[in-house]
């Protein structure tokens, strides 16, 4: 079944719950007592927190013999799942319910995967108000007007990390087992799978190579590539460059074919926008290097670039006027 990147935040309860696992708790009977709930909620929060990797049911405890209940809630194998297990015992005295739940998590994403926050998700007000509470509990830095996750709680930033390469992971396989996801980055992936065989859910979008042929570029794959992002971005020319780029960095087949389109397009070309997205993606000197090459005209060499007399017989090739 496809699906949408969603639900991935813990509820307060879910939290509850994890911290008492954390304490060797691991019975049902024990979880109800101690948390004082039903046996349907605390089945519908367990149901939650296996849907996101972290949990994992045994039918029995070495620890725990006398219980009556069938079932023992464990923290799972997945990597994600041990870190978050080792964030709640090395630290147990941070109150991580008001700190991981809801937009909490939201605004550590972000502070994970951009020195420059773009507020996207939460409010101004909201990002402020958690950023504040965050630093006077000492999880992040504030330099230079750039956020960070303070370097003591590495495990926390690791934990971002995997988990958001799980919740990415997961959506992708529901959509197609064949897919390969070249590469990742905070909610946005770029994947290859089998040319024309999967109808892709909302934030897929077909880019690189598959769309090269829009733009009378026409090269043709047995595969599709396709970029996802969770905020629904719009694919613009210089997308279609850069994420040509990501399907394998320093390949000089992929950058020539980068080239042809920053060719075709370089009258209309945002180079602004460019730029900026190359920086946030990790591709500012590819892509500086191939700007100086098509205005040098070859002069300059490295990055994987091609010879200019190769990219001019590529640009006859496929009609790019030179």
């Amino acid at each position: 079944m496809k699906r949408k990147l969603e639900n991935y935040t813990f509820s307060i309860m879910e939290l509850r719950i994890l911290k008492e696992v954390a304490d060797e708790n691991h019975s049902l009977s024990s979880l109800r007592k101690n948390l004082s709930i039903k046996p349907s909620y605390l089945s519908k929060n367990l149901e939650k927190l296996q849907q996101k990797g972290v949990i994992t049911f045994k039918k029995k405890s070495p620890k725990i013999r006398a219980s009556k209940s069938r079932k023992f809630v464990h923290f799972g194998n997945l990597k994600h799942a041990s870190l978050l297990r080792e964030i709640l015992v090395t630290y147990n005295h941070v109150k991580w319910e008001s700190i991981l739940s809801g937009l909490g998590i939201e605004v550590l994403f972000q502070i994970l995967g951009n020195s420059e926050i773009r507020l996207e998700g939460v409010s101004r007000t909201t990002f402020w108000r958690y950023s504040k509470e965050f630093m006077a509990l000492g999880l992040i830095d504030l330099n230079e007007k750039s956020y960070s996750i303070n370097p003591r709680f590495s495990v926390l930033a690791n934990f971002l990390t995997e988990y958001q390469e799980f919740l990415l992971d997961t959506l992708v396989r529901s959509i197609s087992e064949a897919a390969v996801i070249l590469w990742q980055k905070d909610f946005e992936c770029l994947i290859r799978v089998p040319g024309n065989s999967v109808a892709f859910t909302e934030g897929f979008q077909k880019t690189a190579t598959s769309r090269l042929s829009d733009f009378e570029i026409p090269i043709f794959s047995d595969f599709d590539i396709y970029f996802y992002s969770k905020k629904g971005k719009r694919i613009r020319a210089e997308d279609v460059v850069l994420h040509t780029l990501l399907i394998e960095r320093n390949n000089v087949r992929y950058v020539t074919y980068g080239l042809l389109l920053l060719k075709k397009k370089l009258r209309d070309l945002d180079e602004e926008y460019l730029l900026r997205e190359s920086q946030r993606l990790d591709l500012n000197l590819q892509v500086n290097a191939m700007l100086m090459f098509l205005k040098t005209r070859g002069a300059t060499r490295g990055r994987a670039l091609p010879t200019w007399g190769e990219f001019v017989s590529r640009a006859r090739e496929y009609e790019v006027a030179n």
